[in-house]
């Protein structure tokens, strides 16, 4: 795209850009011919709407932020002209001035036109979130990543044993979670109505204490890993980062294949993991850090495997090393093992780790919070 010097809008402008009565109703073939020949306008909006979809709306801001990123630079004058052609055409819809977000035919237009430029944008983003965050081990303060859920409220106290027995097990990471109630904010999104918030830390904040120390790593694979009398033993499937455009360990548990809970309570069953590699000089670093979250009570790394020989019969490239994470994912993974009624893909952001509380107080919180509302 090239820059447009174009006079920002008047106040009153974006109400004559964007008409009371919704875009036309196009078919889908004529969508599909409008966006062959606009492309290059069009898709890189409609992947930032996608790619965000913990924010219920976005803003004209946060897409220029996107678009920004991807090396796109264009006048918020034009982007409004390219926002109003798409609502024009009922690919996106604005709610006044908090923002903008996909109609159902935008979002299956852009999930078909995004996939090939999505194809490995798991693993990027992974590393992007790596570098957004600042937590301390030994401050036990600063950014973690966690992945956030809505729970209706009637199963919270039902459930609330399951996530606990997981983190009693070691299988998810850390030992704090985010809990919080209707109304309140979770990644930047209100908590509906008859629904509380969990949050759960997942392996990327593991990855980020590896940075901090100054052990690069590679994530290789999200895998469903066996455990064994509470021990891993191998692995029964794995997708590659790189080579999916959905999140491996999701697909794991909306396909049912995961036993959480049950490898939870009798030490025997399939979680979720995630398998990467680091380079073999940074071994002794990454053995130290693996006793300094053992004294911190902050569980997450499962396995370290030696150099240049397999990891639970998983091949390691030449000059590195296998390490296997609990991912954040197995709390909720039970969950749904329990009730189908649990939302099993995530938003996920940075959180700060002083509002996380522990696990040992996730029942009082939860009970406190269904008394607020009752």
């Amino acid at each position: 795209m090239v820059e447009e010097n174009l006079p920002l809008p008047h106040p009153d402008e974006d109400d004559e850009l964007f008409p009371l009565g919704g875009g036309q109703v196009v078919p889908e073939v004529d969508l599909k011919e409008l966006l062959r020949q606009h492309g290059e306008r069009f898709l890189p909006i409609l992947a930032a709407l996608r790619e965000q979809p913990w924010k219920e709306l976005l803003a004209s801001r946060d897409i220029m932020d996107s678009l920004l990123s991807q090396g796109i630079e264009i006048s918020e004058r034009t982007l409004r002209l390219y926002l109003a052609e798409l609502a024009h055409y009922g690919l996106i819809d604005r709610q006044g001035r908090r923002g903008y977000r996909l109609t159902e035919p935008g979002a299956d237009i852009a999930r078909e036109l995004t996939v090939a430029r999505r194809l490995g944008s798991i693993q990027a983003k992974m590393e992007e979130t790596v570098c957004e965050l600042s937590f301390d081990l030994k401050a036990q303060s600063g950014l973690v990543s966690i992945n956030a859920y809505v729970i209706p409220r009637e199963l919270v106290l039902a459930l609330v044993g399951e996530v606990e027995s997981v983190y009693r097990a070691g299988l998810a990471v850390g030992s704090r979670v985010l809990l919080v109630g209707e109304g309140d904010d979770i990644l930047g999104r209100e908590v509906p109505a008859g629904h509380v918030g969990l949050g759960t830390m997942c392996s990327i904040s593991i990855a980020r204490l590896f940075l901090a120390r100054g052990i690069p790593s590679y994530p290789v694979f999200g895998g469903l890993l066996q455990i064994t009398a509470g021990e891993p033993q191998h692995f029964l499937e794995m997708i590659r980062y790189d080579a999916t455009t959905l999140s491996p360990n999701e697909v794991f548990i909306r396909a049912n294949l995961t036993t959480v809970g049950r490898a939870a309570t009798t030490g025997t069953g399939a979680i979720t993991a995630s398998y990467r590699e680091v380079p073999v000089a940074a071994l002794p670093a990454l053995r130290q850090l693996e006793k300094d979250c053992a004294t911190a009570r902050f569980p997450g790394i499962l396995l370290v495997g030696r150099p240049g020989q397999p990891l639970l019969n998983i091949p390691v490239h030449e000059g590195r090393v296998g390490v296997v994470l609990a991912t954040g994912l197995n709390p909720v993974a039970s969950l749904w093992e329990r009730d189908r009624r649990v939302d099993s893909r995530p938003m996920v952001g940075p959180a700060a780790y002083e509002s996380l509380i522990p696990t040992g107080d996730l029942r009082a919180r939860a009970q406190s919070l269904l008394a607020e509302r009752a």
